[in-house]
């Protein structure tokens, strides 16, 4: 008994699980059925209490109060047909019960399309086949129900049912993607989308979501539009390229909306668009002085700087321009940049002169929609006297506002300021020597190939 039971469950189970899948398939427009009682084999349709199938179309037959056929469908219906027959039980002149067919967007609430009785619907003539047509369902209409709702004499019968494909609205593509501008250099590059259709007695409407906006014509010559409307010529909309972009003036966010493009001859579409305005992209190089270098001929020297950044999309480049730029080089050229950010990095800068006097340079640091940063590049080079070598080391002080060093005699101190311009030039004494100067900052102080910068 336990295991017929639980077979039991199992088949109940079995019919309710498939029997509802099979009433929930959805069937596609254009849809054609002259077939008897479809059961559960028909996407889209589901009759309830229909009896014995007639032999020829139409077949389906109403035999009693509530025999019902619901089709359920996707997209917009067009043109109904369907046949419908009437048979007399007993005798009378015209059909006197009440037959309808009705219409719903959501399955649950219906409205009457068309009454077939003998006083204030259609009346039918018992054995005569009538086909009929409609040509004015809603736009919105998803379920069509034949339904007897008052049975006094005979039997009804549909069949040949054919429900073609209403106003057909073309959108594509239905997603765009990376719509973005960095904050304050808006409104984002545009990207294009279609519409077109077929089928239309009503305009097409097209509206922008609150922060996006669009229109028909690009670059220079793009006119925000709300909405865009496309009207039909001779029933066709011609496929229209849209233009829509980010608008200026938004604040750091992410922004994913939609456009929606609707007509009341057709179910809404919609465009996904999704783009971010970012934040302002920062790059640092926290010495805040030109660079000097002083060098011998034919030897090098060098000075590091921090680098950092943040913001960025794209790497951190640095570079170096001007006449003189091959008298220099950097330990890197290219730092990678890592979620938005570039760390402090060190970067030698080495001066190589290959010739004696001043050269000049200009180290750039660059990436894209970020504000460049530039530093100059100073170097002095001299040739090698064989008395140019500082045989002390150089330690540089500042006391009672003078520059204060030890040196060895007959050595040339040159000082620079911060842009490379030379001071003063003397000789050093032996030992400690005092240099009072009226200029003030940051200030390079050279003694051979030694440099030392200081504050004054």
């Amino acid at each position: 008994m336990k295991k017929i039971y639980q077979l039991k469950f199992l088949f109940l189970f079995s019919f309710l699980l498939f029997g509802n899948l099979c009433v929930w398939a959805q069937a596609s427009l254009p849809f054609s059925y002259d077939g008897g009682n479809p059961g559960v084999t028909v996407s889209g349709l589901t009759a309830t209490t229909l009896a014995a199938d007639n032999s020829t179309s139409p077949k389906m037959r109403f035999g009693s109060t509530a025999s019902s056929l619901v089709l359920n469908f996707t997209g917009t219906p067009g043109v109904l047909s369907f046949k419908i027959k009437w048979i007399q039980a007993t005798a009378a002149a015209r059909f006197p019960g009440n037959f309808s067919l009705q219409e719903s967007p959501d399955g649950n609430t219906y409205t009457t399309v068309q009454t077939y009785n003998s006083t204030t619907g259609t009346a039918l003539t018992s054995g005569t086949i009538v086909t009929e047509t409609f040509t004015t369902l809603l736009s919105t209409t998803r379920y069509l129900k034949w339904v007897y709702t008052t049975k006094t004499n005979g039997n009804i019968y549909v069949g040949a049912i054919n429900l073609a494909a209403g106003s057909l609205l073309s959108v594509s593509p239905k997603a765009l993607n990376g719509f973005t501008y960095i904050s304050g250099r808006g409104a984002s590059p545009e990207q294009t989308f279609s519409v077109s259709g077929s089928k239309f007695t009503h305009d097409i409407s097209i509206i922008p979501p609150a922060d996006y906006e669009i229109s028909t014509t690009s670059g220079s010559l793009f006119q925000a539009t709300n909405p865009i409307v496309l009207s039909p010529l001779d029933g066709v909309v011609n496929s229209t390229t849209v233009y829509a972009r980010l608008k200026a003036g938004l604040s750091v966010n992410t922004y994913n909306e939609n456009i929606t493009i609707s007509s009341i001859d057709a179910s809404n579409q919609t465009v996904s668009c999704a783009g971010k305005v970012t934040p302002v992209p920062a790059l640092r190089i926290m010495d805040m002085s030109n660079i000097v270098l002083g060098s011998v001929v034919g030897r090098s020297n060098t000075q590091t700087i921090n680098v950092s950044a943040v913001n960025l999309s794209h790497n951190l480049g640095l570079s170096l321009t001007g006449t003189d730029a091959n008298q220099f080089s950097l330990s890197q050229y290219s730092i990678p940049v890592s979620n938005g950010s570039v760390p402090n990095t060190v970067v030698t800068i080495t001066y190589s002169p290959t010739s004696t006097g001043n050269h000049t340079a200009t180290l750039i640091m660059s990436s894209n929609g970020a504000m460049d940063v530039s530093r100059v590049l100073n170097g002095i080079a001299i040739v090698n006297t064989g008395v140019d070598v500082v045989h002390k080391s150089l330690n540089v002080s500042v006391q009672d506002g003078q520059i204060v060093f030890t040196a060895d005699p007959d050595e040339v101190v040159q000082i620079y300021n911060c842009m490379g311009q030379k001071i003063i030039e003397k000789i050093t004494v032996d030992g400690l020597n005092k240099i009072s100067l009226t200029a003030h900052g940051v200030l390079l102080v050279k003694v051979g190939t030694q440099v030392v910068k200081v504050i004054l």
